[in-house]
């Protein structure tokens, strides 16, 4: 239109019309006008009658009056786009959507949390979702609404549990947690008093539930909690529960305790003040104190753990338990004629030319060197969270992470590293498991065809008595196969978690000569590495700096 321009406000927000009467004419064509906004750039604001009126008056006015001056007028708005508001029937969420439409201005935050509470949400509101909800909808190309949940609930949490926790703490803790001196340093020389309790001593004790913590929905409605459940205690061996006290447990004996599996034992302990030919070999139903050394070819036999206060010198201590030697151990080397074999775990200080076989994890606190090992757990040499300790010059088989300080020598003496073990063990469960699936699943499918042929047809009355029996030995064999597919499954799962598992963590250098091995996977160190691991990634072993 000729002598009539648009433009908008700086916030973009309204649409002001200019006329210019000098060019424009003493009449303003309303229609015209309407025609002329829609088919620009500005159509997407909603124009007002009553100001376009104003606009009319005004250029007849200017034009009765011979005013040339430019008339300015705004005509049109951005109306805000509406936001809709729906609740999840538990009112535990709450989802607001904007419907696309270019032409519409955005809400802001605190109108958008004005419309939240008018649909009667209270609480959970989350300002970072609402923004990024207006985001989505200022970038939303599409012609379909954006929608995302702005507010949350809190579920209400179960209280946990009673649970048994130990008044004196295991031998194999206390071993890893050195004395500290008069003046706050540690001690490794000093591991403490042997630990030991007296008949009648509290060991344990129950701890009671808690109450959980209550929950609520966005509509603020208390939600709650249900709290925990007071759980039997589970008595070991030689321990009671008070009779003055039930939440209380109670050694009968002296002895040696050991909490595992949320369950107290104390075994019945035998202590020597050393173990050589004076004193013969030992061979105890309990556990063993030696408080002194084990000389060469004695050998020292317990059903729970073996706790040698001294040094054991190519000697065989078989235990049950954990072995707890706080010195070091050593034997010939090239024969490791110095065996340590434990049921739990092993803890010695330094050792050399030894046979060590553990049913857990194995802790060395400074160097282990010439040995022959087999862990079905980690391998720990060294102290703290980033153990360097020294290890070269070995043989191990490891289930589990092994980490170091120093993994391997300079002089480049083997060390051979081998995760087969373990992982074939979990393969050939996985193997079984699977062939016994499939053996099942092709029966239960020949059996499903024949039943359901079965039930299709007529049944004598005398039959239908052995039908059911047959349907009801189908549904226990259903049950089978669904329990060893999640079998299988889980199977298929520590195969991965082992492999995840199955590690070196060198915390200083990792020298050549050391050897990795998984069955045919393998790598070798052909230099030295600074503060490395060596992992198992997508069926191959790969060296990893570590940058921390």
């Amino acid at each position: 239109m000729k002598g009539l321009s648009l433009t908008t406000n700086k916030e973009k927000s309204e649409l002001i019309a200019s006329v210019d009467p000098l060019m424009f004419g003493p009449l303003l064509d309303k229609e015209k006008l309407v025609e002329f906004v829609n088919t620009s750039e500005f159509g997407h604001f909603h124009l007002s009658a009553n100001s376009i009126l104003e606009l009319e008056e005004s250029i007849a006015i200017a034009s009765d009056e011979n005013d040339m001056a430019i008339i300015t007028q705004v005509i049109g708005e951005l109306k805000e786009v509406a936001v809709s508001v729906s609740l999840s029937e538990d009112n535990m969420e709450c989802t607001a959507s904007i419907a696309a439409n270019s032409g519409s201005m955005l809400p802001n935050i605190n109108t958008v949390k004005e419309q939240l509470k008018t649909a009667g949400v209270k609480r959970g509101i989350s300002e970072k979702r609402i923004r990024q909800l207006l985001q989505l909808a200022l970038d939303n190309s599409s012609d379909k609404p954006v929608k995302i949940v702005v507010a949350k609930g809190l579920p209400p949490k179960k209280g946990k549990d009673s649970i048994v926790k130990p008044t004196v703490p295991n031998a194999i803790d206390r071993i890893l947690a050195p004395q500290e001196s008069d003046d706050s340093k540690v001690d490794m020389r000093n591991l403490g008093d042997i630990l030991s309790v007296d008949a009648r001593q509290v060991v344990a004790k129950r701890i009671a539930p808690t109450k959980g913590r209550s929950g609520f929905t966005v509509t603020n409605k208390k939600l709650a909690a249900s709290p925990g459940e007071w759980k039997v205690i589970k008595l070991g061996k030689n321990t009671v529960i008070s009779e003055q006290n039930e939440n209380t447990v109670i050694a009968t004996i002296a002895g040696q305790p050991k909490f595992k599996n949320d369950v107290m034992n104390v075994d019945d302990t035998f202590t020597s003040k050393g173990v050589n030919v004076g004193t013969g070999n030992i061979k105890y139903n309990g556990s063993v104190v030696v408080n002194g050394d084990i000389t060469e070819q004695m050998q020292v036999v317990a059903d729970g753990d073996v706790t040698v206060n001294g040094f054991v010198e190519s000697a065989l201590v078989r235990a049950g338990g954990d072995i707890i030697i706080t010195q070091g151990a050593t034997g010939k080397m090239n024969i490791e004629d110095c065996q340590l074999i434990a049921g739990g775990s092993i803890f010695i200080q330094h050792g050399q030319g030894l046979d060590i076989i553990s049913g857990k994890d194995i802790h060395v606190a400074k160097q282990l060197a010439y040995s022959k090992v087999k862990c079905r757990g980690e391998i720990i040499v060294g102290s703290g969270e980033k153990p360097m300790g020294n290890l070269f010059a070995s043989s191990i088989i490891c289930h589990k992470t092994l980490r170091a300080g120093s993994v391997g020598a300079v002089s480049g003496s083997q060390l051979i590293i081998d995760f087969s073990e373990g992982y074939n063990v979990l393969a050939q469960r996985a193997e079984a498991l699977t062939d016994l699936f499939n053996t099942l699943s092709n029966a239960n499918a020949d059996h499903e065809i024949k039943i359901a042929a079965l039930n299709s047809r007529h049944i004598p009355a005398q039959l239908k008595k052995k039908l059911a029996t047959l349907t009801n030995e189908l549904d226990s064999e259903r049950i089978l196969l669904n329990w060893l597919r999640l079998a299988k499954e889980e199977m298929a799962q520590k195969k991965q978690d082992y492999e995840m598992h199955a590690r070196i963590i060198a915390n200083k250098e990792l020298f050549p000569g050391v050897i990795v091995k998984l069955n045919k996977k393998m790598w070798k160190a052909e230099k030295e590495y600074q503060r490395c691991r060596v992992i198992l990634e997508n069926g191959a072993w790969l060296y990893d700096p570590l940058t921390q």
